[in-house]
């Protein structure tokens, strides 16, 4: 049976982090909330945040007796708040300051590692950190492979969530390196990481009065920056990347560092910031892709946002091989979503793959076949 020759891009949406504590976009807000009502100190500073925006989503509910409009759903809400910024108001612009916030903190809190005694350090999510290593597999195998070791192209993770579970992976497993992408181009032994939306490990400068590069992106490591005082061997620690980020100052005008943390939707808030750098890079990457695997993406009809980058990316490449999407979901809606933005010839010719199961089953099962053969045997589209 034939071996892959091409690099693969492993696109992930939220169901690809949900087993680690992140939340799905419909549920984010909800657990937002659920974390200022188990607050039991009187309100103080980390909670207004929190407070003004659900009491503005509350506000907001009137509207859906004339408007159809989800009012949990992280996207929605973002989206609302950016246009209210865009629009020039005042409160805009404190709600999605607020939001930004507000993710920060629920991954901070809902994301944690276990920390091992032992060796005196935290251990990676052990799904992540299973896919880190077999990608790692795949590709060495593949570069021994390649007939001209110097043209050889690593795979490629592009994703839409803003943990950093993924990243804690990489940054753990000291044989392989990553690249985000937004200061360079990866070397030839450097995996790229595109984070499309930002990440909570990404702090940047906005100030009007910064004489600096505005939107200069700081890296921050992703592993928890406060381990207290009295760890205990497996307790999990929460990551705390708010508290990393208020501590660290801008170096040009002394002002604080914002996240670098966007509305998942297709918008100008990256005016004035590098993610077209790392857009572009996600296009360039497509357009020689042998293969894309799409992990826990359920393609909301309102993201017209994939769309456009799996249009610009497909453009120009003629050796696409497949698209296999991994995803829970069995439901005829979801199934024809992704069969409306891929060609129907695609299809036909049995190029377009679902796999039935969560991200566990597929790096446990399918990642190493699927991964390595052109040609699979046994693997059908799901009948719902």
């Amino acid at each position: 049976m034939a071996e892959i020759t091409g690099k693969t891009i492993y696109i992930f949406g939220a169901g690809a982090s949900r087993h680690t504590g992140a939340p799905l976009l419909g549920d984010f807000l909800v657990t937002s909330r659920l974390l200022l009502e188990q607050e039991k100190e009187p309100p103080d500073e980390k909670s207004k945040p929190f407070m003004n925006v659900f009491q503005w989503i509350d506000r907001l509910r009137s509207s859906t007796y004339y408007v159809d409009f989800d009012l949990d759903n992280l996207e929605h809400i973002f989206s609302l708040a950016e246009m209210k910024k865009q629009l020039g108001s005042a409160e805009g612009k404190t709600l999605f300051s607020h939001l930004q916030y507000i993710v920060m903190q629920t991954l901070d809190n809902n994301c944690k590692l276990k920390w091992n005694e032992q060796k005196k350090n935290f251990d990676p999510d052990n799904i992540y950190s299973n896919f880190v290593k077999k990608l790692e597999e795949l590709n060495s195998t593949r570069r021994k492979q390649a007939p001209d070791g110097n043209n050889f192209k690593n795979d490629v993770m592009i994703t839409f969530n803003y943990d950093v579970m993924l990243d804690n992976a990489l940054y753990m497993n000291k044989k392989l390196k990553y690249n985000y992408c937004f200061n360079s181009k990866p070397n030839s032994d450097e995996f790229s990481i595109l984070k499309l939306h930002g990440s909570t490990n990404w702090a940047a400068c906005f100030s009007n009065n910064c004489k600096g590069k505005q939107g200069l992106i700081h890296e921050l490591d992703p592993i928890p920056s406060r381990i207290p005082p009295i760890v205990r061997d497996k307790e999990k620690v929460p990551f705390n990347m708010v508290t990393c980020i208020e501590n660290k100052k801008c170096e040009s005008c002394g002002n604080s560092l914002n996240p670098v943390v966007i509305p998942p939707t297709w918008s100008k808030t990256i005016s004035g910031t590098v993610l077209p750098k790392i857009w572009n890079s996600a296009v360039e990457e497509i357009e020689d892709a042998f293969q894309v695997i799409i992990i826990g993406y359920s393609l909301p009809p309102t993201d017209t946002f994939f769309q456009y980058l799996m249009t610009l990316g497909l453009t120009s490449n003629p050796n696409l091989h497949r698209v296999v999407i991994v995803n829970n979901d069995t439901s005829d809606d979801f199934k024809n979503r992704y069969e409306n933005v891929f060609s129907r010839s695609l299809k036909n010719r049995g190029r377009l793959i679902f796999l039935e199961g969560k991200f566990e089953d597929f790096v446990e099962k399918d990642m190493p076949n699927i991964g390595k053969k052109i040609e699979l045997k046994g693997y059908k589209p799901f009948v719902p």
